[in-house]
């Protein structure tokens, strides 16, 4: 997408924000708000995202009336975006809570009545990267509208990551709550590990009795020009490392990459492999509840770190090495499974995820219920 058309975007965006969708809500606020009655609601994808699956099950069996309300904008045209928009506003007009995982115009378009709670979950944990209003990566300067109004909670997976929250939102302190991440509450099930790894090995056969190492890297630029660096290097990783092991590749989705080889989501691979190759992701915090050998390949570092910035000390606090050079992956991913600093990691999770043990979705349903 050109420069214009990006600007184009925003500034269309924001119009949208301030007139069509807080008008089509005015016409359905007056009614009376639907007791019990959650919206679970997206715009980056057509069925229910991995960070609502367990909130929908606990809103489930609690009885409450669920209504999922999903939808791709980069694989729709604009008369399915302003339709999928507008039967949101309806809703949301009547809704006495609603749910959303990543910035959602709709959400913040209006003056919301107050006896509706929005709650954002994010899609990601921990605080790494610098993301929202602390990165022009992820707010364009031209869009005037908001991407946290209306917001009443913010779910966060320790009480470290609240300040970082509260400064990428904009949002006071009292709003960021360390609840846990409620799409976690799945790793502490008895057998979600067994289900996992037999889901897997029935899904691909071929990798059984092989060391099993994953690569799963975020994206760079923004959501409309997103890239990937040190790719090159992953797609001879298989060859470099030989039949002993099995290198399964999941670029992330908006880099729409022909290099992804695994159809399984991310984090229920995660009791399968033995080694996860990531860079800035923050796909690190969930990994590490599981404890396993990390190492983070960022070939553009130096670059990165000085244009996107971090909320901690990259280099000491990340348990595992960092490392630039593709030419070497190979054996530093062998290195990595022979030198594993176990207790680093343990400190790791200590410190970002301490609020996530399984009950996470039940305390946010407490929290709303009040």
């Amino acid at each position: 997408m050109n420069k214009i058309s990006i600007v184009l975007k925003q500034y269309f965006k924001s119009a949208l924000q301030k007139t069509l969708l807080p008008f089509y809500y005015s016409l359905y606020k007056n009614k009376p708000v639907k007791k019990n009655y959650v919206i679970l609601a997206d715009s980056n994808c057509d069925s229910t995202p991995d960070s609502m699956i367990c909130m929908k099950e606990c809103l489930k069996s609690n009885g409450y009336d669920v209504s999922e309300m999903y939808l791709d904008f980069s694989g729709h045209g604009l008369k399915s975006i302003m339709k999928y928009m507008l039967d949101f506003m309806k809703e949301y007009a009547v809704a006495e809570t609603v749910f959303i995982c990543n910035y959602f115009v709709p959400v913040t378009s209006c003056k919301k009545r107050k006896e509706t709670t929005v709650v954002q979950l994010w899609h990601g944990a921990g605080c790494l990267k610098k993301f929202g209003y602390d990165s022009a990566y992820d707010i364009s300067v031209h869009y005037k509208g908001s991407v946290t109004k209306n917001i009443d909670l913010i779910t966060v997976s320790s009480p470290e990551c609240v300040k970082p929250f509260s400064s990428a939102f904009r949002l006071n302190d009292n709003t960021v709550k360390p609840m846990g991440i409620s799409r976690t509450d799945m790793f502490f099930e008895a057998d979600f590990k067994q289900c996992c790894i037999d889901e897997f090995y029935a899904e691909y056969p071929q990798y059984k009795g092989k060391r099993i190492i994953l690569y799963a890297p975020t994206f760079r630029g923004n959501a409309s020009g997103a890239y990937c660096v040190g790719q090159e290097y992953v797609a001879q990783l298989q060859s470099k490392l030989g039949d002993d092991y099995a290198v399964l590749i999941k670029m992330h989705p908006r880099l729409k990459s022909d290099l992804t080889n695994c159809n399984i989501e991310t984090n229920r691979l995660f009791p399968v492999v033995e080694l996860l190759i990531t860079d800035y992701s923050s796909l690190v915090f969930e990994y590490s509840l599981f404890g396993k050998p990390l190492l983070l390949f960022c070939p553009d570092y130096e670059e990165y770190s000085k244009s996107r910035s971090f909320y901690l000390d990259f280099e000491n606090e990340m348990p595992a090495k960092i490392i630039t050079d593709g030419e070497k992956l190979d054996f530093e991913v062998i290195n990595s499974l022979e030198s594993y600093d176990q207790k680093k990691m343990q400190a790791f999770a200590d410190k970002y995820m301490s609020s996530c043990d399984g009950h996470s979705s039940s305390r946010i349903l407490e929290y709303i219920r009040r």
